[in-house]
């Protein structure tokens, strides 16, 4: 196993001067499995015409696809009582016992076991993959279900960041199974003129219309025929399809889809795969079937789960492949879908049960965070340097010199150096997919909601920035207003690689044989919704000359972990990012 204290992993995402860009700002972060990820000089500016789509699930909780009683969690499950599954009607199986089409969760997200409708997650998974770069998501309506109230809180939750000037993922609606259905009440509900959820601006489009994909054949003669591009769905069983859109490979190298004009269009990365059908996930994650690929599998082995698991071999095998075939689309398999259907077995032993898509923390597809097996965010972390590879970013930005920062005055013509997503820190109060007992997820930590951050230097002194959407609260404890500096950007110093932070407000600390020790106070400055403070170049150990530098702002942050700034008060930039300066 590599050193799991990490490298830093410099993200460089695109600084487009637009609003109506995506990004805003160069970011870095760390990535804790010791994971590189390039910047400029070694991917080259973006590229024009990729996208990346992402596979993304929205039926946790639905009443499609009831979510099992008392137990939820294959994995504890299996990790408490393996007794119960060679029995399929057993009653350790909570409220799936002898009932199939109960469903169960592989593992639990950082947000729990959350339902497919609660906009709090929507809103924090769509920051993520903005700053990631995704493109589109892909809506899982495969199996005729198109799930329009959460399609609405999804929309709902782009269209925000839409109005923030972000480059939010667009939608698009996957349907097989009765697809001609599938399509035309997807097409009512959200494209059709005066639908109950219609969003244009969430519209993904392809070839001039919003795109669908579906089978065709079945759309002719609808109203809708006319309206959308369509794209086929294509199976990893099936014959290869002109225009088909595969949501997942059964072999390797993976195909590349060529559309109606011949063109290599589009080709798919998965986390794990099943292609031993018979078997399926759960066939290989609880009873020993061979024949399918979880997150550990790569160059015709199956691995060691139990050292790979959170590598992502598997997946960056595909991506290696993906990178260098120069298509326009890369379709990412998947985000969000966590839960799976316990069935009986239509073959072998029928006493088993059978579950298809994910079973366990190393046959399940999520990339989203996980706080199941030590999955973390190292599949995220994973994306975005892979989407880097393939799009592509921009250079490190550099920041002025100026004599001095006296007063609030001198920091107008200072422009921010980074944006940050605003209403992010609403509160949560929202049923989860458990219903029996059932579960109310609540989080009650936003309180200053982050909006700019400017950066200026002079011969001997950082100046440091914020401005808050409403005026800062007082100052309340050391989770208050933190200011986060990395300055040898090496993850192998410091705690998960910064070396000194300021709390309240001037409380300058260092971190020192595993403990944060004051070491002196610095100027500060709150006014308002704004907060400034100096550091002399000197403390920080860094040359006048100068150099480069990794900050990020927290605010009410509740548990000493990385994985909290996804979830609790606000960060700026979120998660693992910071802000990545020179002067």
């Amino acid at each position: 196993m590599t050193n799991r204290i990490g490298i830093k992993c410099a993200l460089a995402l695109a600084m487009l001067a637009s609003p109506s860009h995506s990004w805003a700002q160069v970011l870095a972060g760390t990535d804790d499995l010791g994971r590189i990820v390039p910047q400029f000089e070694e991917v080259g500016a973006p590229i024009a015409d990729r996208q990346v789509g992402l596979f993304y699930f929205l039926w946790q909780g639905d009443k499609g696809s009831p979510t099992s009683e008392k137990h939820w969690d294959l994995n504890e499950l299996y990790e408490r009582t393996p007794e119960v599954f060679p029995d399929f009607d057993h009653p350790g199986w909570g409220g799936g016992a002898g009932r199939p089409g109960r469903y169960y969760f592989w593992g639990e997200s950082i947000y729990g076991y959350y339902r497919g409708d609660d906009y709090w997650v929507h809103l924090k998974n769509m920051q993520l993959l903005t700053d990631a770069g995704v493109d589109f998501l892909v809506l899982d309506a495969t199996n005729r279900l198109t799930y329009r109230e959460q399609s609405d809180a999804l929309m709902r939750a782009i269209d925000a960041l839409q109005k923030q000037g972000k480059k939010a993922p667009k939608v698009v609606f996957y349907t097989n199974t009765a697809s001609g259905e599938g399509m035309q009440e997807i097409y009512e509900n959200h494209y059709k003129e005066g639908a109950p959820s219609r969003y244009p601006n969430c519209w993904f489009y392809l070839e001039g219309k919003p795109l669908i994909i579906g089978l065709s054949k079945e759309a002719v003669g609808r109203d809708y025929a006319d309206f959308f591009t369509i794209r086929e769905s294509q199976w990893p069983n099936e014959p290869e399809k002109v225009n088909g859109w595969p949501w997942i490979e059964f072999q390797r190298p993976q195909k590349v889809y060529k559309n109606h004009k011949g063109e290599r269009e589009i080709v798919n990365v998965a986390a794990a795969q099943h292609p031993n059908l018979d078997a399926s996930m759960g066939g290989s994650a609880f009873y020993g079937q061979p024949g399918n690929w979880g997150r550990s599998y790569r160059n015709g082995s199956p691995g060691d789960p139990a050292k790979d698991l959170w590598y992502g071999y598997n997946i960056q095998e595909q991506w290696d492949f993906a990178l260098k075939q120069n298509v326009p689309f890369i379709f990412i398999t998947g985000w969000n879908e966590w839960i799976a259907g316990k069935w009986r077995r239509n073959s072998g032993d029928k006493n088993q049960a059978l579950f298809v898509d994910q079973a366990s923390p190393e046959y399940s597809r999520d990339i989203e965070p996980s706080l199941t097996a030590g999955l973390r965010d190292h599949y995220y972390m994973q994306m975005v340097c892979n989407i880097r590879r393939y799009k592509g970013v921009d250079s490190l930005q550099t920041i002025g010199r100026v004599q001095s920062i006296k007063d609030w005055s001198d920091w107008k013509a200072i422009t921010p150096i980074y944006v940050d997503y605003v209403g992010d820190v609403l509160h949560r109060r929202h049923p989860g997919a458990q219903s029996d007992p059932q579960v109310t997820y609540v989080n009650e930590t936003g309180r200053n909601d982050f909006d700019a951050l400017k950066v200026a230097a002079s011969g001997d002194r950082l100046f440091f920035y914020v401005a808050t959407v409403d005026a800062i609260t007082p100052a309340s404890g050391d989770n208050w207003m933190t200011l986060w500096l990395d300055v040898d950007r090496s993850a192998l110093s410091g705690w998960h690689g910064y070396d000194f932070r300021v709390v309240r407000g001037d409380r300058l600390q260092r971190y020192v044989n595993g403990a944060w020790l004051e070491i002196q106070t610095v100027d500060s400055k709150v006014l308002g919704n704004q907060l400034m403070i100096s550091i002399p170049l000197a403390t920080l150990g860094l040359p006048s000359q100068g150099a480069k530098l990794e900050f990020k702002w927290s605010d009410n942050m509740q548990k000493a972990d990385p994985l909290d700034w996804y979830v609790n008060g606000d960060a700026a930039p979120g998660g693992r990012f910071n802000v990545l300066v020179k002067w």
